[in-house]
Parts: C-alpha cells; structure tokens; sequence
C-alpha cells in the first residue's frame, strides 16, 4: 500500500523517497524523524491539557487569571518532554533549549488566544469553562489509522473533527503559510486524507484545514476535483517510484537539502531519471 508517509516524502523531494526505500534501515539514523514525530505528539498533549484547564474557567475570572489558569503545567510538560526526546549527548543543549523555547512561546501564544476567546464567548453565554469547551474544541479524533483497500492506500489522520455529523480533516504546520491559501504539499496531505475518511465514514469530504500553529491561524482547503487529480497523479509518480524502482530527479533547495540524511549521496549522476 502506499501510505500517506511516502506521499508527504514524495512531495518534500522525489529522490529522497528512492533513497528511503532502496537504502536499508539499519545504514540510515533517522533520529530527526523520529523527533519531529514525538513533537507533533507532544503538541496535541498540549492541545488536551490545554482543554482540560479551560473546563476549570470561572465565568467571574478576569482575562489574566483566564490566562493563568490556561497555562498550568504546559511549561512543565513541555521542559520533562523534550528533556526524554534530545539526548544532550547526541544535541547540542543550545539547540536543545531553542526548541523548548519555540514550543514554549508557541503554546503562550496560542494561550493568549484561547484566553481572548474563552472570555468573549463567558461573557455572552454566561457560562463557564466547562460549558463552553464543545464550541471551542469540537468532537475530534486523533492519530485515527485509515485505509482504502481498492485504492491500495493508507494514512494516519492527525486529528479529525466531527461537526454536525460533517467530517473535516486537519493537518499541524510549523511552517510559515503563503500570503493566500495554504502551500501545494499541504493540500495534497488534506485531500489524501479525505479520501480515506470518505472511505471509512461512506461520507464526502469537501473542506480541510491547516492549522499553522506558529502563528495561531487555521487556513481552509477544498477538496475539489482538481485537487484530487493532482493527487492520483501523485500516488501514480511514487508507485512509479517504488515499484519499478526508476530513480527520479531531486528538487534541490538549500534549507532543505542542507538537513537531508542523503546530502551526501544524492549529487552523483543517475541514468533514466523519470518525470515529475
């Protein structure tokens, strides 16, 4: 099957993909995947510790106790996290320390938000935390395994949300967004997705978003026929990839090829290069 995984690597650099599966796991240390995966992890714990404290508001707190009370133990889990993922014999601790600083500021942010909306919507509805918490984080399921079997296709949904019966597929993003819309690579994740939910659910999906955590902001997407095409043509290049093991063309870019595992391999010259 081809799963959303291979896809996201297509998207990021074809030849990265060939590498990852014709080079065997035990000649690659992939400890930066493995930890960028424990972050996004962390960061729905944080989603859900976040959600807890807010069922703990008083309809009579002031914003900064609001905030205050929001913020309990995220600092906390976030510094005991990380301290499990860097080992600081493997990282160097000023590295380590930029990235409890971003997740720290980031969920501080994202607090102050939530605090501006959490006291908005108190004071019209007269109600407290506990009450108000459905309208702030809708039903969801996360890390949900999907898969489609005639399409031969399989994915992990980060987190979907349930509205009104309507399903809606969102992704996390630390990357900054374009001025509109959200980038190409995000939208062919959402519409992959979309198509294993509507298979699961024997729903349709019509909309997903992203949520771009560093600037707090959740851009749509609609999954309309165009997008969909883009994606079997896709799913077509990584099968192409994978099982006729034809080598593709890398799309060379500095700030990613710098922190690419197979930097120092991937310039040689290769016969037969595909299209893509």
């Amino acid at each position: 099957m081809i799963s959303l995984k291979k896809i996201k690597t297509y998207m990021y650099c074809p030849l990265k993909l060939y590498y990852e599966d014709n080079i065997h796991e035990n000649e690659i240390k992939n400890e930066r995947y493995e930890a960028g995966k424990r972050i996004k992890e962390i960061r729905l714990d944080i989603q859900d510790l976040i959600q807890r404290n807010l069922k703990r508001l008083n309809k009579n707190m002031d914003l900064k106790r609001i905030e205050q009370e929001l913020s309990k133990n995220i600092n906390y889990y976030i510094n005991n996290q990380l301290n499990e993922i860097y080992d600081p014999e493997k990282y160097d601790i000023e590295d380590i320390e930029k990235y409890k600083n971003d997740l720290m500021q980031e969920s501080k942010y994202n607090i102050q938000l939530l605090s501006l909306k959490s006291k908005r919507l108190m004071d019209l509805t007269n109600e407290n935390g506990h009450n108000i918490t459905e309208r702030l984080f809708p039903t969801a399921m996360y890390n949900y395994i999907l898969r489609d079997p005639e399409l031969e296709i399989t994915g992990i949904a980060e987190k979907i949300e349930i509205i009104q019966g309507k399903y809606y597929p969102i992704i996390f993003k630390t990357s900054i967004p374009p001025i509109k819309g959200v980038w190409d690579s995000d939208a062919i994740e959402l519409a992959f997705t979309s198509i294993l939910i509507e298979e699961e659910f024997e729903t349709e999906v019509y909309v997903g978003f992203v949520d771009y955590v560093n600037i707090g902001e959740r851009r749509p997407a609609v999954i309309d026929a165009n997008l969909r095409k883009g994606l079997f043509r896709k799913i077509d290049y990584v099968r192409t990839i994978l099982y006729n093991k034809e080598i593709p063309t890398a799309k060379y870019d500095l700030n990613k090829c710098k922190n690419c595992e197979f930097k120092d391999i991937c310039l040689d010259d290769y016969e037969n290069p595909i299209e893509i």
